[in-house]
């Protein structure tokens, strides 16, 4: 089952994040930050087990320069003894669902170079790579 992030989840979402993504990040932080009218995070609940076994943050855009929406998905995370079970998919069903509801045009993401079978995943879900570079400047 996918639905939306209930504050009961944060004890498993921070264990699944924790075991993705080395995150020490706390409730308040998660909620205040992550859950607003534009931000949300979908979770995949285990049907047997009513464990919480993915999730993916998303982010309504609204960009001044360009004249559409886009929903952009900052993390994508599923539990490793549940993953190849179409668990990320259903995920990205979602997100797709909530991109049209949301009235957005497209749907964006990030994936680092090291990660090919995401972008095989995503691929595989009709996104298309984009030649783009990302620059960043760490700064002390």
């Amino acid at each position: 089952m996918i639905r939306k992030y209930e504050n009961h989840d944060f004890q498993e979402l921070f264990d699944l994040l924790q075991a993705v993504y080395q995150t020490n990040i706390d409730k308040e932080t998660l909620e205040n930050n992550y859950i607003n009218d534009f931000k949300n995070i979908l979770v995949a609940i285990d049907d047997e087990s009513g464990k919480l076994i993915g999730c993916t943050f998303i982010e309504e855009l609204k960009d001044l320069i360009r004249p559409n929406k886009v929903l952009y998905v900052t993390y994508v995370a599923v539990d490793e003894r549940f993953r190849h079970q179409g668990i990320g998919k259903k995920l990205m069903h979602e997100v797709e669902k909530q991109c049209r509801e949301r009235g957005c045009s497209a749907i964006e993401l990030t994936s680092a170079n090291y990660r090919k079978n995401a972008h095989l995943f995503y691929e595989a879900l009709g996104f298309t790579k984009k030649k783009t570079t990302l620059f960043i400047k760490e700064i002390d």
